[in-house]
């Protein structure tokens, strides 16, 4: 998954922001064939030079050179969260398709105008929410429509680095109009959004937060209870000054799954414990995770869509639920009470129909 070529000839890719984790990105989704390098552009032309240079892509003097180019069908935007809105708008109205990295945007109302731009003009919008295009979190999905879980009781994710202990306060992370929430918007997306592709969508959320751990503006630990429209109830926590941790842990009446990420690549096996004979007599089976590069694999999944004019796995609207968690989460926290993920997204929620 991920190298299989769509057939016929591959999207023109344009990259806007191309700092570390644009870099990082297009260090692993180079190998899928189905899309294609053409240009790259940052306000930093000496970082948009090094990226052309390292994958033999053309260097736009400015964003709207790279609109310009016909060889260009769709954009990859990798800026800081609050410049994720411009760009997109920009693209769409030129026509191209766009990608951009998670979260959607830092508010409700610049994720609305990128859907509603990205609609008006025909072109497909795909949001970077990679984690549940890791080849663990396949399993995981796998396993839990099996069955072989049983009804499912609750579930656990946890997603940590130390990054916010080395935070600079020249860094966009270090503001919290810029990074709100700091991990909760930076790191528990990810598990939010997967949990949503587990389960489906959350209708409201519980949250606290502390800020003492690092001298930047942002948080630097959030621990958010989902409630589900299901009913399922699902625990995420985040901090960003422990070392890297990364889990989901999975209750089911039948059974009970673990896997933890961090370490030896994310390669570690999904254990599956159950008990098949009396509940005090458990049986355990480690299971390989296929390995899949989760990078090209989303690039795969947005060359398809454009491919064929249907909707990306990871579109606008599983985007805007993600963020309307993490917003919740965070007038949760602020006000000390459940909140609505409709509520915490406002007008925008009109769009989740």
């Amino acid at each position: 998954m991920g190298e299989r070529n769509m057939g016929g000839k591959p999207v023109g890719i344009g990259v806007i922001g191309t700092g570390g984790w644009g870099t990082g990105f297009w260090s692993r989704a180079i190998s899928c064939p189905a899309v294609k390098l053409v240009s790259c552009w940052d306000a930093r032309s000496e970082a948009a030079r090094a990226f052309a240079q390292e994958y033999g892509c053309q260097a736009e003097e400015n964003l709207e050179a790279l609109l310009g180019d016909p060889a260009v069908e769709a954009v990859a935007i990798y800026t800081p969260n609050n410049y994720h809105r411009q760009p997109a708008e920009a693209a769409a109205a030129a026509g191209k398709h766009v990608f951009t990295d998670k979260p959607i945007a830092n508010t409700a109302q610049d994720a609305a105008a990128m859907i509603r731009a990205c609609k008006k003009a025909g072109v497909t919008l795909m949001v970077g929410h990679s984690d549940r295009y890791h080849g663990a979190q396949r399993a995981i999905k796998s396993i839990i429509e099996s069955g072989r879980l049983g009804t499912i009781a609750m579930a656990e994710a946890h997603t940590s680095h130390s990054g916010g202990a080395r935070l600079s306060a020249d860094e966009w992370r270090w503001r919290r109009a810029d990074a709100p929430g700091g991990p909760l918007m930076q790191l528990s997306v990810h598990a939010i959004d997967t949990m949503h592709c587990f389960f489906g969508p959350t209708r409201r959320v519980t949250a606290l937060s502390s800020a003492s751990l690092v001298p930047s503006e942002i948080e630097d630990v959030f621990l958010t209870l989902l409630e589900l429209e299901s009913g399922l109830l699902v625990y995420v926590g985040t901090n960003y000054v422990a070392p890297p941790c990364s889990y989901f842990r999975i209750y089911g009446m039948s059974g009970n799954l673990y896997w933890e990420g961090r370490g030896n690549g994310g390669k570690e096996p999904l254990r599956v414990v159950t008990t098949p004979e009396n509940p005090w007599t458990l049986t355990a089976e480690n299971l390989a995770a296929p390995e899949i590069n989760a990078h090209a694999a989303e690039m795969t999944e947005f060359a398809r869509a454009i491919r064929t004019g249907t909707a990306p796995e990871t579109g606008g609207k599983e985007a805007l639920q993600a963020l309307g968690v993490v917003l919740a989460a965070l007038q949760s926290a602020e006000q000390g009470r459940a909140v609505e993920v409709r509520e915490a997204l406002g007008e925008a929620a009109a769009l989740l129909r």
